[in-house]
């Protein structure tokens, strides 16, 4: 898993690390989903996904990810935290809407402890004549 930029009201969906484990997910839109990831913050391995009898993703508005990665069986210790432990926003949605500002990420431990207090300085919370 890999963080992802530009992503709901955050401004950022990604597993939280703290010496290398997941910790967490920092996502704006945690419903009840085990896996609260965007469908971009993750790869499957091909050998996994067919070691696990290549499962459908099942559709549920909202829930397609988490199903999906429930459905692989994965367990929160199997997942790498890429991108350099998750300190490295590589992937980006972009929208040719206008949007609102990414909220500021409070000053916690959770935050400063953990890959988050790298990601905070990459995010984008607000841009010039206020497009985001």
């Amino acid at each position: 898993m890999f963080p992802v930029g530009l992503v709901t009201r955050l401004g950022v969906s990604s597993p939280i690390v703290s010496d290398g484990k997941l910790i967490g997910f920092y996502d704006g839109w945690i419903a009840g989903r085990k896996f609260p990831v965007d469908m971009a913050g993750f790869a499957v391995n091909v050998q996994f996904y067919i070691q696990r009898e290549a499962p459908m993703m099942p559709y549920s508005v909202g829930f397609e990810e988490d199903g999906f990665l429930k459905a692989l069986r994965i367990k929160p210790e199997e997942i790498e935290p890429l991108a350099d432990n998750c300190t490295k926003i590589l992937v980006w949605h972009t929208r040719t809407v206008k949007s609102v500002p990414a909220l500021q990420m409070p000053d916690t431990d959770k935050v400063s402890k953990t890959n988050l207090n790298y990601l905070k300085p990459q995010m984008v919370f607000q841009s010039p004549f206020g497009l985001s």
